[in-house]
């Protein structure tokens, strides 16, 4: 016969392993193994503006995301990763294939990247999902129609008028429309960008100076205006596994 101190001891043994079978089950129905690969799946498609012309090298991204769960807490958390990018050709076409992950259940298509999206001509476009054709291992067709900022024409117009070449229309390509435009007196403006912390003083197309917002009341530096486009919201998206 077992004394009943026995008893007890047996009975939280049993009790322990199956709480670690439980958690090991878990781990497995909410973490898959991210090694093995359900096939190949091919994204095809091309990208256009409102007027129907072909936006060139533009970024087209896939992105996979999962849960996961940590043990140790029983706290989850959710990962998204950049598993690829491509860009668009001369024609506004892009193409890729790529292997499928069983350690992700979701992938969607983002068609922009924060470091050079021109937020000035175009709207910010949404994600496309494309998870349930990526795990019946189907392709991917996705076209994608660009919309332009409602100040595009605005922002077109003015920059037509003071010459895109010229320190005005640089600025003007480079920010949209100023916050404020502020009369100096003798056919001079201030420019004001509050989001960008930097404001223009200027001179029919051109920029006299440039004040950024750390620096002291009315001084600044005679600089040229910024080239490029302007930023887009902070994002965040985790490094290739």
């Amino acid at each position: 016969m077992i004394a009943r101190g026995q008893e007890r001891v047996l009975r939280r043994r049993s009790a322990g392993v199956l709480v670690g079978a439980a958690a090991v089950l878990c781990a497995l129905l909410v973490r898959p193994p991210a090694a093995a690969a359900l096939g190949t799946v091919s994204v095809r498609g091309t990208i256009t503006d409102e007027s129907g012309a072909p936006v060139p090298a533009h970024a087209v991204r896939l992105l996979k995301a999962r849960t996961i769960l940590d043990l140790r807490s029983f706290r989850t958390r959710d990962q998204n990763a950049e598993e690829l990018r491509a860009t668009s050709d001369a024609h506004g076409f892009f193409e890729f294939q790529f292997p499928v992950d069983s350690g992700f259940r979701y992938y969607y298509l983002r068609f922009y990247d924060p470091n050079d999206f021109d937020v000035v001509k175009y709207r910010l476009p949404e994600d496309r999902e494309i998870s349930r054709r990526v795990r019946q291992g189907r392709p991917v067709l996705a076209d994608v129609v660009l919309r332009f900022h409602p100040d595009w024409p605005q922002v077109k117009a003015m920059i037509d008028a003071y010459g895109p070449g010229s320190h005005c229309g640089q600025v003007l390509r480079a920010l949209g429309l100023p916050g404020r435009r502020i009369p100096q007196g003798g056919g001079r403006e201030l420019w004001e960008y509050p989001a960008a912390g930097v404001s223009y003083l200027v001179e029919g197309s051109k920029v006299l100076e440039t004040r950024h917002a750390l620096a002291s009341a009315g001084l600044g530096t005679e600089a040229p205006p910024p080239s490029g486009t302007g930023p887009v919201p902070a994002e965040r998206v985790e490094e290739r596994p």
